[in-house]
């Protein structure tokens, strides 16, 4: 079969590989659509343990079955699914607590994690998956959008973070497909206003089709004195983070109201400055949120029940042998995409 290899940073190849053969328990999924997540970008330039030389990247997925391991039961070959993609023990501390998202003994398929080690993904024809993981697709779910239920479960937590959300202000910093998706689910959890910053024009229109009610370019604009503006000098209820570097950081601080939430979200930047005075000053409540649990099953029946959009952060379905050139493009600061799927014709 073919496969994207991740030979070293900014080395993606397309290349013959052998056909990997489902074991007790697993299936053989035919990969129908594969999204490019951040995080496969940033491994793409060699910044993340987890992604190492040799890798198959994708986490981000859907597919039909191609092929039944031995002893699985409740499928069949042909059937479409999506998958889950973290695989957790269930059996450590943080898993019986339902903290599965960070389960240290996981694996996550696409990934290297430091104890389960390399999991092949699916930027490739075929992938291996445990049938425990698969959600089956309904027929009016495309490939593209379940695909997309797995960034949208992070969005998904993100939200659930915050208990109620109606009639409030929220801020959600990054027009990224992490941002984006949020303004979905805020504008689902009934958000009033729901401000969405970005550095782009063209992203904030998308965030505009997605339900922000107002949008800062922040290339251009002051931000605290456009939300000041917008909420009488009270500041946002809440900020959603989605981008997580030194300026955003330290701009919710500024514009969340005394008494304020502010939801970490984003991972650009592991270490940073902080005006911690400041945060403790206002009594700001913090809360950080990490991939997902549950989340990617109701995200699902968000997208089957029309009221998730999701696919209309896509802006680019190239075929998966065009993805060595898109990781680059990625990594250049070239490329004119938001949300990038590969197929397999």
């Amino acid at each position: 079969m073919k496969a994207l290899k991740f030979m070293g940073p900014r080395d993606m190849q397309y290349i013959d590989v052998p056909t990997p053969e489902p074991q007790k328990g697993e299936v053989r999924i035919a990969v129908k659509a594969v999204s490019i997540c951040g995080s496969d970008s940033g491994g793409y330039k060699g910044g993340s343990l987890m992604r190492t030389p040799g890798l198959t990247f994708g986490h981000e997925f859907s597919g039909v079955i191609d092929k039944l391991g031995p002893e699985v039961e409740g499928f069949s070959v042909g059937q479409r699914v999506g998958v889950i993609t973290n695989i957790f023990c269930g059996e450590c501390r943080d898993c019986r607590d339902g903290l599965q998202n960070v389960c240290v003994n996981r694996a996550i398929i696409g990934t290297t994690m430091p104890k389960a080690g390399p999991y092949d993904g699916a930027m490739a024809d075929f992938v291996i998956a445990p049938a425990r993981k698969l959600v089956p697709l309904p027929d009016h779910i495309s490939f593209i959008d379940a695909a997309l239920a797995e960034p949208l479960s992070i969005s998904l937590r993100a939200a659930k973070h915050v208990k109620d959300l109606a009639g409030k202000t929220v801020v959600v910093y990054g027009a990224g497909p992490i941002g984006l998706l949020a303004v979905q689910c805020l504008r689902a959890r009934e958000a009033g206003r729901i401000i969405a910053i970005a550095r782009q024009d063209f992203r904030l229109e998308v965030a505009k089709n997605c339900g922000a009610t107002h949008t800062i370019n922040s290339a251009n604009e002051d931000v605290a004195e456009a939300i000041n503006k917008l909420t009488n000098g009270e500041g946002a209820d809440v900020v959603f983070d989605c981008v997580g570097s030194q300026q955003t950081i330290n701009d919710g601080v500024e514009i969340v109201r005394c008494g304020g939430i502010i939801v970490w979200v984003g991972l650009v930047s592991p270490v940073f400055e902080f005006d911690y005075k400041h945060a403790v000053c206002k009594e700001i409540t913090f809360i950080s949120s990490y991939m997902y649990t549950t989340e990617m099953q109701e995200g699902l029946e968000l997208i089957a029940s029309g009221k998730m959009d999701v696919g209309q952060i896509v802006t680019g379905v190239y075929p998966m042998s065009e993805g060595p050139k898109h990781f680059e493009l990625i990594a250049a600061k070239e490329s004119k995409d938001i949300k990038i799927i590969l197929t397999n014709d």
